[in-house]
């Protein structure tokens, strides 16, 4: 799946696309080379959006979510950063997990060379996961101030696999369960002490308002719950939208419920814009 991804990608270049507004980045920081997308709004600018995708941490890449980032960037008058961490077919989600960490400090780093001042980190399903731990290397670094937010859609927290996941069965829509759970048991050995837990058994104390959006048909959803409540009993300033009869990544399907889901996220991205200083309000 990848490998057509990245042709389909390749014969259709964004240069042939007459895309202006996204131009890529490449940093190299910490040993680390990675590259950026970066999505421009135009002329004002009122923030950076911080995105990692989602894949199940071993496929996809900043240009397969445009549809998602492109709006969120036209918007939201937002300048948006997906960030191309490894992909993790190796096993290797340490060092998805190193270049997420890595991007996120460099791009707060360069405020001033992109001309912003404040910034919402997030992303969708195993890139919530990266979006998190991201927030959470900013706050051991103290680098954390700048973070007015932070969004999941239909996110995964919990690497040891949630009471949903380990329960659903072959029939769930758009992934399977038990799959998504040996993916997990793949993984984790390459992370260890709370890091290969997950974000869900962080601190949490002191984090910016937080935005966590699941299917009610999706089998992680326990897993936003369970963020959502450790999130608002450690720093009270999380919000949780179940959507009903929706399953996991329905936000990308060409249905009412998505557009709904989609414009949810861009509105709650605007408003923390618009209360600068509100870190924990």
């Amino acid at each position: 799946m990848q490998a057509a991804i990245e042709a389909a990608q390749f014969f259709l270049p964004d240069s042939l696309l007459a895309r202006r507004d996204i131009a890529t980045r490449t940093i190299k920081a910490g040993g680390r080379r990675i590259n950026l997308r970066l999505i421009s709004p135009g002329d004002v600018v009122c923030g950076l959006y911080v995105h990692f995708h989602g894949g199940a941490w071993v496929m996809g890449n900043a240009r397969l979510d445009d549809r998602i980032t492109r709006p969120i960037a036209r918007d939201c008058r937002i300048l948006v950063a997906g960030v191309d961490f490894h992909n993790a077919a190796d096993d290797r989600l340490d060092l998805s997990l190193q270049d997420s960490k890595v991007a996120i400090e460099w791009l707060v780093d360069h405020l001033a060379e992109l001309e912003v001042e404040r910034i919402i980190v997030g992303g969708e399903s195993s890139g919530a996961h990266l979006a998190a731990e991201a927030l959470l290397h900013l706050r051991e670094r103290g680098k954390a101030e700048r973070v007015v937010g932070f969004v999941s859609m239909c996110g995964a927290f919990d690497l040891g696999g949630s009471q949903s996941l380990r329960l659903s069965t072959g029939r769930s829509l758009v992934i399977d369960g038990r799959s998504a759970l040996r993916n997990l048991q793949r993984l984790t050995p390459s992370l260890s002490g709370r890091e290969a837990k997950g974000p869900l058994f962080a601190d949490l104390s002191g984090v910016p308002p937080a935005l966590l959006v699941a299917g009610a048909l999706d089998p992680i959803l326990d897993d936003s719950i369970s963020m959502y409540e450790r999130w608002q009993s450690q720093s009270g300033n999380a919000d949780c939208v179940i959507f009903p009869e929706a399953p996991h990544g329905f936000n990308r399907l060409p249905t009412r419920l998505a557009a709904r889901a989609n414009s949810l996220v861009r509105a709650w991205i605007s408003q923390r814009l618009d209360r600068p200083g509100a870190n924990n309000g």
